[in-house]
């Protein structure tokens, strides 16, 4: 992975207008570390500028942070190792877009990275780990095929519920905290649950699928 590449969660809906009009996802996270060694978390998302004659049109989005604030391992790192910012100057002079969010990292966080990368949905990095730990994007493995490979299993329930007459299909499929090589499914019958195992790093993956008790979502 090029440490120099500020690799962010999506962590809103992809399919927002919001999203779709600007980088990926409405709401963003991440955890790396800058030039100094030290360990930062940044949540942030879209805020809006309507135009002043017609109020219901969106003129802008501007950079909205919600969290930013160094990782030190202690119970409230949210509040008390927070990192301070002008939330004028964000609104007036930074635009929610991948130049503008860099610019600003990069200026106010200490950076070098030359680009930020907003992964999609199946794209397998979570910022949030166990226990309340956060994900270091530096250990994140960035892969092509593996997620195009997610993506085409998540096209296949799309398809098959939109075929069984479902008008909006609504599985789940999630990349597992612990093994990039597997995908959680979860699909809703009528008044239950149904979780299936399903591994990408075999060659036909529909051989292999398993239904398996996931312990919650009544499944």
């Amino acid at each position: 992975m090029n440490k120099k590449i500020l690799y962010f969660e999506g962590a809103g809906w992809s399919e927002a207008d919001v999203s779709k009009n600007t980088i990926g996802n409405c709401r963003i996270r991440t955890s790396f570390v800058n030039n100094e060694e030290k360990q930062i978390y940044l949540e942030i998302g879209a805020g809006y500028i309507y135009n002043e004659k017609h109020k219901k049109e969106i003129e802008r989005y501007y950079l909205h942070i919600d969290f930013c604030f160094y990782i030190t391992g202690g119970k409230d790192d949210c509040n008390n190792s927070k990192i301070y910012f002008d939330r004028q100057d964000l609104r007036n002079n930074y635009n929610y877009s991948k130049e503008d969010i860099l610019r600003w990292v990069n200026k106010n966080l200490n950076c070098s990275f030359y680009t930020i990368e907003v992964l999609p949905d199946l794209g397998g990095y979570r910022v949030h780990g166990d226990n309340g730990t956060y994900n270091l994007m530096e250990n994140y493995i960035y892969n092509l095929e593996l997620i195009k490979k997610r993506e085409e299993i998540q096209q296949y329930f799309y398809d098959l519920e939109k075929s069984e007459g479902k008008q909006y299909p609504n599985f789940s499929l999630w990349v597992d905290d612990n093994d990039v090589n597997l995908l959680h499914l979860l699909r809703s019958f009528d008044g239950y649950n149904k979780h299936w195992s399903i591994r990408t790093d075999i060659k036909n993956w529909k051989d292999n699928i398993q239904e398996t008790i996931l312990g919650k979502y009544g499944c």
